[in-house]
């Protein structure tokens, strides 16, 4: 898990421990020291890019080197808020400021997706002030709401996935997709 400084970062971690699950957080300063993302990330099985608080060009710079590292290795990568934004704008999306939303959120799932299986719709948490504007061709829609055409969004067939929203902070639906993305190798 990449730490973003995300007011919630203990909210993921919270919840990757009641999975059981293995993992290491590392602030993304820590990774801005290691010359080579690829040879660090095939430790991994899957990689979680956290949220932010405060724009930066350097969290900016690592971000976007930990995505293109997740594509060449086709490891699973889960972005979330910011996380799905850097992901959108490193593979050629676009992004837009709009008015702040911190409310939880209708999402309707406009295609089947292994991170939401069993769901047509659910209610998540948001809160942000920018959000994808636009999908790249390499991008696939996966679920939509009135605040944010672009809510869930996936590269091709890769195992890249973000989300405009905090599954963290989301109840049981926003567990279900981590748990679920976590099963994707």
């Amino acid at each position: 898990m990449v730490n973003n400084f995300s007011p919630f970062i203990e909210d993921i971690a919270s919840i990757l421990n009641e999975f059981e699950n293995e993992f290491e957080c590392y602030d993304c300063n820590q990774i801005h020291a290691i010359d080579t993302h690829l040879d660090f990330l095939q430790n991994f099985d899957n990689v979680v890019l956290s949220g932010r608080q405060k724009n930066s060009n350097i969290i900016n710079k690592i971000n976007s080197r930990i995505v293109k590292a997740c594509l060449i290795l086709d490891k699973p990568l889960l972005g979330i808020c910011y996380g799905g934004q850097i992901l959108g704008l490193t593979l050629g999306c676009t992004l837009k400021k709009i008015q702040k939303v911190k409310n939880i959120i209708d999402i309707d799932l406009v295609e089947p997706t292994p991170i939401l299986e069993g769901y047509k719709s659910v209610q998540m948490y948001e809160s942000h002030n920018f959000c994808i504007s636009t999908l790249s061709n390499e991008f696939r829609l996966l679920g939509s709401s009135e605040s944010c055409i672009n809510e869930l969004f996936c590269f091709n067939d890769k195992p890249l996935f973000g989300t405009q929203f905090h599954p963290e902070k989301s109840g049981k639906q926003g567990k279900d997709l981590i748990y679920n993305f976590l099963k994707l190798r």
